[in-house]
């Protein structure tokens, strides 16, 4: 099988295109015929060098795909389903997405039944699967309230977006970018605010004295810290994001009283929870209450582009990458 191989970090050309033995069925685990699969900013800081022993190297990057089973290893999938996987360590510990082939813990492979073309499932998996966990776990939003989306132009932000506004939610997002802002009103943000970096003052008047939970996907220090202010009493952040591209946090932020810091980390994702939950996001965009926010559509010699593009920030929305099988 054709293959993605990282052996050390560096600009995109340290993705080499390699002919690779195809993976071994092995009990437990299952052999996917990958379809498809979407770009992630932690791959991208894989790749840069900052993941450290998170990532052990030579590595076939990617933490999520699509596709269909080829061997099921001995548990309870059949050859042919439809399936989703993310996270597991995946592109990790083991060899992920950015592949033909892949061999995947069952633990974190999800079946689904669906009308979607490969294309439009290849965009859901990593990023509603943590949005969904960041708005209805890490911050349990209701109708009726009020969200910030700090970063709303990213697949993760979009995909927040969508959730929130089939919850009931009136949602104000963030883009650096002018450009962006339409796309923002596009898929349901009530507003649309430019972030300079400090916007807690200008929150706060458009939301009577604060939101109930900010998304927070930039992640720096600054942002965070403004994040909490943007909260009325008893509000959450949720962190979700590194959209900043910062990691390490040997800070502790200054929280208003009654506003809690929390984090939502897809690690946390395994079948029992994430299979149900994969099954009703896609219902959720074959129904259209669900958008797919794809931003481009690349095709599997296409992905050194795709990176570059996610590196300097030009998406917004999701890049997915068709591996042509």
């Amino acid at each position: 099988m054709r293959a993605y191989v990282m052996s050390r970090a560096g600009d995109p050309d340290v993705l080499e295109l390699k002919d690779v033995p195809d993976p071994q069925p092995k009990k437990g685990w299952v052999v996917i015929q990958i379809k498809g699969f979407g770009l992630n900013r932690s791959e991208l800081y894989t790749r840069q060098g900052h993941s450290g022993d998170a990532v052990s190297l030579p590595r076939i990057l990617g933490i999520e795909c699509v596709g269909e089973v080829l061997d099921a290893g001995e548990t309870d999938l059949i050859v042919g389903q439809k399936v989703a996987a993310a996270m597991g360590n995946m592109g990790r510990k083991h060899d992920g997405g950015y592949a033909e082939m892949a061999v995947l813990p069952r633990t974190h492979v999800y079946p689904i039944h669906t009308t979607l073309d490969w294309e439009q499932l290849a965009a859901l998996p990593e990023t509603y699967l943590t949005a969904w966990g960041v708005v209805n776990e890490t911050i349990a939003f209701q109708r009726g309230q009020q969200a910030l989306i700090r970063g709303g132009s990213s697949a993760l932000g979009l995909a927040a977006i969508n959730i929130l506004k089939d919850l009931g939610v009136r949602v104000l997002a963030t883009t650096r970018s002018e450009a962006k802002a339409e796309k923002l009103k596009a898929v349901g943000a009530d507003e649309v605010i430019i972030d300079s970096g400090a916007i807690a003052r200008e929150v706060r008047t458009k939301t009577d004295g604060g939101v109930d939970g900010v998304v927070e996907v930039v992640g720096l220090p600054r942002t965070i810290r403004d994040s909490l202010q943007c909260c009325r009493t008893r509000g959450v952040v949720g962190m979700v994001g590194f959209l900043g591209n910062h990691w390490n946090y040997d800070f502790f932020p200054w929280m208003p009283s009654t506003v809690r810091l929390s984090f939502y980390s897809s690690e946390t994702l395994e079948k029992n929870y994430a299979t149900p939950v994969m099954q009703q996001i896609v219902q959720k965009v074959e129904s259209g209450a669900y958008q797919t926010n794809i931003d481009r559509v690349f095709s599997f010699e296409e992905l050194h582009e795709a990176h570059q593009i996610m590196e300097n920030n030009q998406a917004a929305g999701k890049l997915v990458v068709m591996t042509g099988k």
